[in-house]
């Protein structure tokens, strides 16, 4: 019996060299503005490992609904997808229980992703989420007070808006999100598929691009093809708008039209979802009045315009050059927004 009790004193004097991470039973207080949040769910900790199974540390966890409000965003939580749809001031944020990832989208374009070390979770039936994660993917300042125990939020409110329901009515957005979560998540960190090359001048100046298939196939690759074909050998850029865009790839220096099969029209107002913003740098496919009467006339944003979000399929993106981009944009040009000394394209290469 001696010899029993002496083995359980030796191992409880061995584990109590070892710190075993748990979550914190102490209460929890989330304070927004100098506000407690009230919920009738407390805030709870769960605990973070890395890749190796390590002990990264706890993360707070509160009600979704609690925290979204208290920030003034409308929310909507689809059965179905198990998707999170956040809205304030024409900005959806959208995010998935068990995902990692969660999108924000200003207008139509798709601004920002974050990745959360820990994803939205169910709990009792409620939805718990991290307080740090999604008040700082709303704006917010965080910050932890460890002698209290409590989650510090700041956020700048400005006008409260009436949204309620606004949420559900872009939920939309969430569905075919998640559908393409995976392509969307790979561009928003960068890792996306994608097509290099460059447009070579016939001053000797060059543009380096990349083209995104997995976000615009049919765009991407019709302009991967023309590229590759010689299509866009010798032609000009016809159409030049300063703080705007420069537009090329259809007609050749007597400007005479170069016809070429046309493409459906990737963007949302023709029922397809492209989330590639029309920002500086940014290569968008011209098209008329038809929404899928594009076919290799692309343009090259200058200056933001976000209000071709939605209406014209962006694919493309220059990595380098756009000192060049706006050399072109600051040449003369005459009533038709045509220059007046010729821009040729001697060459598109794709890598």
């Amino acid at each position: 019996m001696k010899k029993i009790i002496s083995c359980v004193l030796i191992c409880v004097f061995i584990l109590s060299l070892f710190t075993f991470p748990v979550a914190s039973e102490e209460a929890i207080t989330v304070m927004v503005n100098g506000e407690t949040l009230e919920s009738d769910v407390p805030a709870q900790t769960l605990p973070v490992y890395d890749e190796q199974g390590g002990y990264v540390g706890d993360r707070v966890m509160v009600p979704l609904r609690a925290i979204s409000e208290k920030l003034n965003a409308d929310v909507y939580w689809d059965d179905e997808t198990c998707g999170i749809t956040l809205y304030r001031k024409n900005n959806l944020y959208i995010m998935w229980e068990g995902m990692d990832t969660a999108f924000h989208l200003e207008g139509l374009d798709l601004n920002k992703s974050y990745t959360m070390d820990v994803a939205p979770t169910v709990i009792d039936d409620r939805t718990l989420v991290p307080a740090r994660a999604v008040a700082e993917i709303l704006g917010a300042t965080v910050n932890w007070i460890e002698e209290t125990n409590t989650v510090d939020i700041s956020y700048e409110l400005g006008e409260i808006e009436e949204n309620a329901t606004l949420a559900q009515q872009c939920n939309a957005y969430q569905y075919v999100l998640n559908d393409l979560y995976d392509e969307y998540k790979a561009y928003a960190n960068g890792s996306a598929q994608k097509t290099t090359g460059k447009i070579i001048l016939e001053s000797g100046d060059e543009i380096k691009f990349e083209v995104y298939p997995q976000i615009a196939p049919q765009t991407a690759n019709n302009f991967i093809f023309l590229a590759k074909e010689g299509f866009y050998d010798g032609t000009v850029f016809h159409r030049v708008i300063k703080d705007f865009m420069a537009q090329g790839g259809a007609y050749d220096t007597t400007y005479t039209y170069k016809p070429s099969h046309v493409v459906a029209g990737e963007f949302i107002m023709n029922g397809y979802l492209n989330l590639i913003g029309h920002k500086r740098g940014v290569i968008s496919l011209a098209r008329a009045d038809d929404y899928n009467s594009g076919s290799s006339q692309f343009f090259i944003v200058q200056k933001d315009s976000q209000f071709l979000d939605g209406g014209y399929a962006a694919f493309g993106l220059v990595t380098e050059g756009m000192d060049i981009v706006d050399k072109i944009c600051d040449v003369e040009t005459d009533e038709n927004d045509k220059p007046i000394d010729m821009v040729v394209i001697k060459q598109i290469i794709i890598d």
